[in-house]
């Protein structure tokens, strides 16, 4: 039996495509409506694009949400870092790691060098990869994280905020070595390290080599399980050369 499809006026479309939720389609009904004219497509090929435009809407909608969420101090892409004047790390790993294989892997990577030499916006563009790709990414200083652990210590919200923190597929700390810690900040950062291990992938920036990690906690022994946590899975990059700041800030002398 042949089914006669009843018109639809346009007021009863749009509460239809709200009812459902369906907000990307429910913005453009004039536009599709034209497509569908031009277009000519058969039933089934116009519904896989009215799929395909809905769930492109709301990828782009959770990435947008998840970039949010990230609080990337700025955004950086591993397409836009000079590989030229930063060549003591290979372009070639660095696409490589971009694949992401490392989160899935619970696998940690480390940039040691000193500053401006391309630390940070290595690893803010990994973590846009990541985001990218359906993760969930946040972001720290590291002076940042250790008030976060500070406050959340007051109304006794530690173990909470931990369990916050690794909600996140990858997590970066940012410039590890600017703020010593204390016995109790030295303790909950090991409790951070020490429950991300081999569950969550860290990427963590540093300018001191892990010789000098020691200066930074209450105790070497800390110093050492931290490591040892942090470099059992884990792809070490001792960047070298000149501030890239420094470099671009530059006057060229003039004969």
């Amino acid at each position: 039996m042949i089914r006669q499809i009843p018109p639809i006026d346009k007021e009863q479309l749009i509460a239809g495509l709200k009812r459902l939720k369906l907000k990307h389609i429910r913005g453009i009904p004039n536009d599709v409506n034209e497509i569908a004219m031009a277009e000519e497509a058969g039933y089934l090929d116009f519904l896989g694009y009215l799929v395909n435009y809905e769930v492109n809407g709301r990828d782009q909608t959770l990435e947008n949400k998840n970039l949010q969420l990230a609080k990337f101090p700025n955004i950086k892409t591993i397409n836009s870092f000079d590989f030229n004047f930063q060549n003591s790390v290979s372009q070639q790993v660095i696409h490589d790691l971009s694949r992401l294989d490392f989160i899935n892997n619970h696998e940690n990577i480390i940039f040691l060098g000193p500053p401006g030499v391309g630390k940070s916006h290595l690893a803010i563009g990994l973590g846009f990869e990541a985001i990218k790709a359906g993760y969930k990414v946040r972001f720290y200083s590291f002076g940042d994280l250790i008030d976060d652990l500070y406050s959340s210590l007051v109304d006794g919200t530690v173990r909470k905020k931990v369990r916050t923190i690794l909600r996140h597929d990858l997590i970066i700390i940012d410039e590890v070595g600017y703020q010593a810690m204390n016995q109790i900040a030295s303790d909950h950062f090991f409790q951070l390290i020490s429950n991300a291990y081999e569950t969550r992938s860290l990427i963590i920036t540093s300018n001191l080599d892990f010789a000098e990690w020691g200066t930074l906690f209450a105790s070497s022994s800390i110093a050492a399980a931290v490591l040892d946590r942090l470099l059992h899975h884990a792809h070490v990059f001792p960047l070298k050369g000149e501030s890239y700041r420094i470099r671009s800030r530059m006057i060229p002398l003039t004969k």
